[in-house]
């Protein structure tokens, strides 16, 4: 299940992954009662879910070798999908068109590995089924001696994706810089994550923000040519699978599908085979960053030396 590529194969495959598109096979036996029934009629009448995805981003989802949407996200769909008598179809489009893409009705949902929070919050729901870590990314050489410590970030070249809180994330490190007289980021934004990765490869940025998982797997695929750095900046959130605000049907019919797979054993098995179990979520639920908030992370200074 899980391929294994190197960085320049990666690369190569999330670019022309662009129009890469996995789906189910309908399976009624698995069928939890009621859940169906909460769908949206156009939903049940068609037979399938769509959803939207961004499949740049390993282990959540990425196009692997056989030119298809793969990754944890897509099993625990695929697992959701015959709970629910529905089959679940996903299209990718980068990673700034999902919510809007959901709000525009393109979508049904959309899951990526997306963070649960509040401003997110006012525009889509949220079916949390994760937790994430993030970390900053560097080349293994660390020219820059980045470390824990988020003081040793102050003036450097950083990378972030457009549309993703790594964002937010950069503005808060510049501002811890900035609390004790240093000097804020000097911050570029890339449409995708590989033109990221190629601007830190090439020296054009320092360090990067990323989610931890997807870190630790870029790092296997390039043979070590990266290097994952831990911050007391970088908060653990929930992610899930995203609606509209007037989704509630639909909300509730994909937390009872998760329900189903967390209660049989289906999506411990999923978590084991990608070594993700520390970021496993077992009682899932819907705006998780709201109704069970966990701790953000405050301007700290030199925290974590």
């Amino acid at each position: 299940m899980t391929a294994t590529l190197s960085l320049l194969a990666a690369t190569a495959l999330l670019v022309s992954g662009c129009g890469a598109e996995a789906e189910t096979s309908k399976d009624d036996s698995q069928r939890v009662p009621g859940l169906n029934e909460l769908l949206p009629q156009k939903v049940r009448d068609a037979g399938f879910l769509t959803v939207g995805t961004d499949p740049q981003y390993p282990p959540c989802d990425f196009t692997n070798d056989a030119g298809k949407i793969d990754g944890f996200n897509h099993d625990i769909l695929m697992a959701m999908a015959p709970r629910l008598g529905i089959e679940i179809r996903q299209q990718a489009i980068a990673f700034d068109g999902l919510l809007p893409g959901v709000q525009s009705g393109r979508f049904d949902a959309a899951m990526e590995c997306i963070t649960d929070n509040a401003e997110r919050q006012k525009t889509v729901q949220f079916v949390d089924y994760a937790y994430a870590t993030k970390s900053v990314i560097t080349t293994s050489e660390n020219k820059q001696n980045i470390t824990a410590n988020p003081l040793t970030t102050c003036g450097l070249k950083a990378g972030v994706q457009t549309g993703t809180e790594f964002v937010e994330d950069a503005e808060l490190f510049s501002k811890n810089c900035q609390s004790v007289g240093k000097g804020a980021l000097q911050v570029t934004n890339f449409p995708t994550a590989g033109d990221q990765n190629t601007a830190l490869q090439s020296g054009r940025i320092d360090f990067a923000f990323t989610n931890t998982a997807t870190g630790v797997w870029q790092a296997k695929a390039s043979n070590g040519q990266f290097k994952i750095v831990p911050s007391p900046l970088l908060s653990r959130t929930y992610v899930g699978i995203v609606v509209g605000l007037d989704a509630d049907g639909t909300a509730k019919a994909l937390l009872g599908a998760l329900e189903a797979i967390i209660k049989d054993g289906t999506y411990d098995k999923i978590m084991s085979e990608w070594e993700l179990k520390d970021i496993a979520l077992t009682e899932p639920g819907i705006n998780l960053a709201t109704e069970r908030p966990l701790e953000l992370p405050k301007i700290c200074g030199a925290c974590g030396s």
